[in-house]
């Protein structure tokens, strides 16, 4: 019995029948794709580790175009700007780290990549002097001379501090040039990627139904893949 399914295992991967040659490339496909993605999740502990940027408010140290490998907060603390500046920690060529999150926690909204800055506790003073309703980073665009919260661009509803379960990721250097332009240029139903933007737009990610608000991101793969991101746009990957 075992040496006639080793036989029947060896024909079916020597076979020069067209159909079950395009399946065993198919099978073949798949488990790569299979190992790589579960390598990168491994690495980044998250199902969204790359973002595509198609806007330019992290611009210069991120740029339109740009693919960026995030790591969940399961693999990576968070470092703020003033904790940075402290110790000399530097990511994307200024102080502290650059994470991906969603406004106010929204589902619904289009993720945004900017830097966090600072710490805040629930009755803090936000930047305009208003008082943070609870504990949070606050964040803001390395080309932006405003802070995220509480009004991004001023747009309303008021971004409110980002608390650590809205965080998708923490941007990891470098950005990788040019790529997410392909997933830009590209229309959604033919490109499962991630992207993310900072202009107050949506864009699907994964399954095609999820959408993102920040420097934009769009998803790659429908399990692992590219979002955009840089400044509050969005389009459908």
């Amino acid at each position: 019995m075992q040496d006639q399914t080793r036989e029947h295992t060896k024909k079916f991967w020597k076979t020069d029948n067209y159909w079950l040659a395009l399946l065993r490339d198919i099978l073949v496909a798949l488990l790569v794709v299979a190992v790589i993605m579960s390598i990168i999740y491994a690495y980044s502990g998250s199902v969204t580790p790359l973002v595509a940027v198609q806007s330019g408010s992290m611009e210069p140290h991120i740029n339109i175009g740009d693919v960026v490998l995030i790591r969940g907060l399961n693999r990576v603390p968070v470092v703020t700007y003033n904790d940075g500046k402290a110790t000399d920690y530097q990511s994307f060529g200024n102080y502290g780290d650059v994470i991906v999150y969603r406004p106010n926690g929204d589902e619904h909204a289009t993720p945004i990549i900017h830097r966090a800055m600072y710490w805040v506790n629930a009755g803090d003073r936000l930047p305009n002097n208003q008082t943070a309703v609870h504990a949070g980073y606050i964040t803001k665009g390395d080309y932006n001379q405003d802070y995220d919260q509480p009004l991004l661009f001023g747009g309303m509803p008021g971004v409110e501090p980002v608390k650590p379960e809205w965080i998708i990721g923490v941007a990891q250097q470098p950005p990788i040039p040019w790529v997410g332009h392909l997933r830009l240029a590209l229309p959604t139903v033919i490109t499962p990627l991630v992207k993310v933007s900072d202009e107050g737009q949506s864009v699907p990610i994964f399954n095609l139904t999820e959408r993102f608000t920040l420097c934009r991101l769009s998803p790659l793969l429908d399990y692992g893949g590219f979002a955009a991101g840089a400044k509050l746009a969005s389009k459908p990957f």
